[in-house]
């Protein structure tokens, strides 16, 4: 039990420690937001865009330095509500900025972190519909929302959602004018041979929806995000709660998946393919823990991506006995693309990130 709250109470003064080391930051970016002229929707985009770079900058720091951007969300809304209630009465136009910063960005945090800030924020209301899509290889969406602002406009909030690692993750995030508009972006960065002549559906399942879409707790960077990245990591997480606050639509049967089917259902497809390895079970089973997803509907998918991640994962983790493992990847993605039916042009690109 000691060693339980002992380690809870490492975590905790290594948590404040970073804060602190954060605080200098934030008060140079509370300082720009209380000179800067804008409020209301132009604000809070005002704050996503000089999140991005500062938070890309302390990413960049040693580790004993490390600052996250939860950390500097923490110390942004510190500083804020310490001005706050430093710059006199109500009627004093410096505490009446500072409040109003100060809503503007917990109007873009996530829970818990709205809640630190201690004041009421009115949320963007849904203007419509959830639309999604996905690419050929199944395993890039993208979802749309619309959103209203308060000068009257209706946004469009596009997530673009990686799940071919184990978490899905946004690889990017943000807001366009039209649903075509922002469709014709995700396009582009999934690549036309993957995403091209997709088109905007009703979301059919609500559980996969949850699955994909970032929740509300801190997702740790793994490095090399870009600024852009960084610019919408609070927003996308507190619009994805409002989404995911809808009501919920049709959840589909689930389907079976090679997981589902275990590594046996493996061994005797390969056990009728004379040309492929006859490996002892052990190593399939190593094969099953080594191609995870948490969203299990997706544990099938087999893009280049993510043959490329878990190869190097192979390689990182065995060392000198990855060889074995790598050996059975030409078969187990020939055996995916089987069971899901993925075209022969699709499999042979993810095959070829094996040679």
């Amino acid at each position: 039990m000691n060693s339980l709250r002992d380690l809870a109470g490492a975590r905790e003064a290594g948590q404040a420690r970073r804060i602190g080391l954060a605080h200098p930051h934030a008060a140079a970016l509370a300082d720009r937001l209380l000179e800067s002229p804008r409020s209301g929707t132009a604000l809070e985009d005002e704050i996503c865009a000089l999140l991005g770079p500062l938070l890309t900058e302390l990413g960049d720091l040693p580790a004993e330095t490390y600052v996250g951007p939860d950390h500097l969300a923490i110390a942004l809304i510190d500083e804020l509500r310490e001005q706050a209630e430093q710059a006199g009465p109500a009627s004093d136009a410096a505490a009446v900025r500072a409040a109003e910063v100060l809503r503007a960005v917990a109007a873009i945090m996530p829970m818990p972190l709205r809640g630190r800030a201690g004041v009421e924020v009115a949320a963007p209301e849904a203007a419509g519909e959830v639309r999604w899509t996905r690419d050929r290889y199944g395993s890039r969406f993208a979802i749309v929302a619309p959103f209203t602002t308060p000068e009257g406009p209706v946004r469009w909030y596009l997530w673009d959602v990686d799940a071919c690692d184990i978490t899905p993750r946004p690889a990017h995030a943000g807001f366009y004018a039209s649903p075509e508009e922002a469709l014709a972006a995700w396009q582009v960065a999934a690549g036309a041979f993957a995403a091209g002549g997709t088109s905007w559906r009703r979301v059919d399942d609500s559980r996969l929806l949850a699955g994909l879409l970032p929740k509300p707790e801190e997702y740790g960077p793994l490095g090399g995000e870009t600024a852009a990245q960084h610019a919408e990591y609070h927003r996308c997480r507190r619009l994805a709660e409002l989404v995911l606050e809808l009501p919920r639509v049709l959840v589909l049967d689930p389907v079976g998946t090679a997981l589902d089917a275990g590594p046996k259902a493996f061994s005797a497809w390969l056990r009728t393919r004379p040309d492929r390895p006859d490996p002892e079970i052990f190593l399939i089973e190593e094969l099953f823990e080594s191609w995870p997803s948490e969203v299990p509907e997706l544990f099938d998918t087999c893009s280049p991506h993510r043959v490329r991640a878990v190869t190097t994962q192979i390689r990182d983790e065995f060392h000198d006995g990855a060889d074995d493992l790598l050996e059975l990847l030409p078969a187990w993605v020939t055996w995916l693309a089987d069971r899901t039916g993925l075209p022969a042009e699709l499999r042979d690109r993810s095959l070829a990130e094996l040679d």
